[in-house]
């Protein structure tokens, strides 16, 4: 099949609909191809050295954005048909889609039980840990009970709708009348091993696997988790300089001499090079040369420097900052308050897990040890240098706290975060956590809770919705590198990532009403005082005082999927009055 199924934003390749997600349509479901089956040459690329030596990629693509053409039935992202199952909403009939008619033009199946009725996808299909996905072995599955595995016979699949629960939908094999409902395989039996299919990669993609099948609903919301990494575009990599070498860093790879690179630019090899100084050049080569490569390089203590310098402002950047005063009110808190006019944010996927999330790749330290590389599915068959990735623009806030004063809290509050820390490592260990993973600690907890609050508040008057605003926390305690601050923005592919709107809350005589309201909504919580009193260990979440009702946060907002917050070390509340930062 080569005709158009279906749009897709290109914001959503990078997230929820990347290869190896599964994708509804009006007609039937598709399943993203694997980066094997892109065209490059209808993508843009996009120049981010950092992020490219930390992923060890030599580039990084936009996805293409060209438009169908219907005469020439060109598209411009590939993807299978999936699942193969499909069920007739007349007769019940359970088969692959090829058993059924098929439209030529729009490629819709249609089952001939009385007219011509349209069938849709199957509910349910089988996953593992690792990523593994094929279609629920509705046979096997059926026959498996009594051992009677030759049958080939025709399959039902009847919803009798009584509770709406699982038990009320029932295979059926009309031959030898066998019947099971799907309880059974959500309860964990009747199915078989993973078998390791492959489909993003293609029908015929397989690979040994010894984890176990879990039965899923088609568009379950853990059958698919991106792994994204990101980075900001700080100077001296956004200087058009640094640009054009990054475009050429791959060629560049042999140049040992500045006098072979004057040759070899005046032969217009690299005729980009032309418009800038030679020294220019060569400063920036050796400079992106020098970038450590996989774990080495530290993605958010560079930004840190550049963001806790301020002052930076030039056009061609694309990356403007201007500090204000930190209100007198906070002054003995908060350090530093920098308004972020402008800024470009690099997203890249770089594989997917599915089951359970993987901890973010960009966290301070802890992906060496937490990140199970078994566990991480991959974006294609064979082994390319170059991932999918989507360059925003955008504004935002940033603050740091004081550090002396931070210290002095961090000795006051030490033990009180020995719960959450002690459940973190549970939470680890049930999971299969490799290594000795590293808690974030405690001002981590601080800084996190103290971004919620903001991004609560800020959205109320910045005109952004709150699923619009992005944290990063810069954390860290060791001595040569010490961070205690938060980045909030907001950065889009289209205009709506500078309205201004976010940064011009970031003026002092608005910070402060802004902050002064985040501080004392923060106090009180609807679900007080069972908020207030919650503790990390009591159902195992990771977060103390915190709640849908005070502090989480959209998905798309937090950086750690809404864990390690507790609004006591933030504020005063109804139950704890002696951790508080703000007093």
């Amino acid at each position: 099949m080569r005709d158009k199924v279906g749009e897709v934003r290109n914001s959503q390749l990078i997230s929820i609909f990347g290869p190896g997600a599964i994708m509804d349509l009006p007609d039937f479901s598709v399943i993203i191809a694997s980066l094997d089956h892109w065209n490059k040459k209808q993508c843009e690329v996009i120049k981010e050295p950092r992020l490219q030596k930390k992923l060890k990629i030599n580039k990084i693509y936009a996805p293409p954005a060209l438009e169908w053409d219907p005469d020439n039935r060109l598209g411009t992202l590939p993807a299978f048909r999936f699942p193969k199952y499909m069920v007739c909403p007349k007769c019940r009939k359970l088969a692959p889609y090829h058993k059924f008619f098929i439209e030529e033009k729009r490629q819709s199946v249609y089952c001939q039980c009385e007219e011509e009725v349209k069938v849709f996808p199957a509910r349910f299909i089988v996953a593992c840990s690792k990523g593994h996905i094929e279609d629920f072995p509705w046979s096997f599955y059926v026959h498996s009970k009594n051992g009677n595995l030759d049958c080939k016979g025709e399959l039902v699949l009847n919803d009798k709708g009584v509770t709406g629960s699982i038990s009320d939908v029932e295979v059926e094999c009309k031959e030898c009348k066998e019947k099971r409902t799907l309880e059974d395989a959500f309860s964990g039996s009747g199915l078989p091993s993973c078998r390791g299919h492959r489909h993003w990669m293609g029908a015929w993609s397989r690979e040994e696997c010894t984890e176990k099948s879990r039965a899923l609903l088609r568009g379950a919301s853990n059958l698919y988790f991106p792994i994204v990494a990101s980075a900001l575009s700080i100077p001296p990599y956004t200087n058009p300089v640094h640009q054009a070498v990054a475009e050429e860093m791959e060629r560049l790879g042999k140049m040992d001499a500045k006098e072979k690179l004057k040759v070899y630019i005046e032969d217009d090899v690299f005729p980009t090079f032309k418009d800038f100084d030679l020294d220019e050049i060569w400063q920036a080569i050796l400079h992106q040369r020098g970038l450590g490569s996989g774990e080495e390089q530290d993605l958010l203590f560079p930004e840190w420097e550049v963001l806790h310098r301020g002052g930076v402002d030039h056009f061609e950047s694309e990356f403007e900052t201007e500090e204000q005063q930190v209100p007198e009110r906070y002054v003995h808190k908060i350090a530093k308050l920098i308004m972020v006019r402008r800024l470009t944010e690099v997203r890249v996927l770089d594989g997917f897990s599915r089951i359970e999330p993987l901890p973010d790749m960009t966290s301070l330290g802890e992906e060496d040890e937490t990140v199970k590389e078994s566990f991480k599915a991959s974006l294609s068959e064979k082994r390319i240098s170059w991932r999918p990735g989507l360059i925003t623009r955008g504004e935002g806030i940033f603050i740091t706290l004081n550090e002396e004063e931070l210290n002095r809290w961090e000795q006051q509050v030490e033990s009180a975060v020995a719960p959450m820390k002690q459940e973190f490592i549970k939470y680890c260990m049930d999971r299969n956590v490799e290594g000795e993973p590293e808690f974030p600690g405690t001002r981590y907890v601080l800084l996190h809770t103290l971004s919620h609050a903001l991004m609560r508040q800020l959205c109320l008057g910045s005109g952004y919705s709150s699923s619009s605003l992005r944290e990063r926390i810069y954390s860290r305690t060791a001595n040569a590198q010490k961070m205690a601050g938060i980045l909030i923005y907001t950065a889009t592919p289209d205009s709506e990532g500078s309205l201004g709107g976010l940064v011009e809350l970031g003026k002092t005589e608005k910070f402060e009403e802004v902050l002064f309201h985040a501080l004392e909504d923060a106090r009180f919580c609807s679900g007080d005082p069972l908020c207030s009193e919650h503790k990390p260990d009591a159902i195992g979440d990771l977060n103390g005082a915190a709640c849908h009702a005070c502090q989480l946060a959209a998905e798309t907002s937090c950086e750690k999927s809404n864990r390690f917050l507790d609004r006591a070390f933030l504020v005063p509340t109804v139950s704890e009055h002696s951790l508080a930062y703000f007093d």
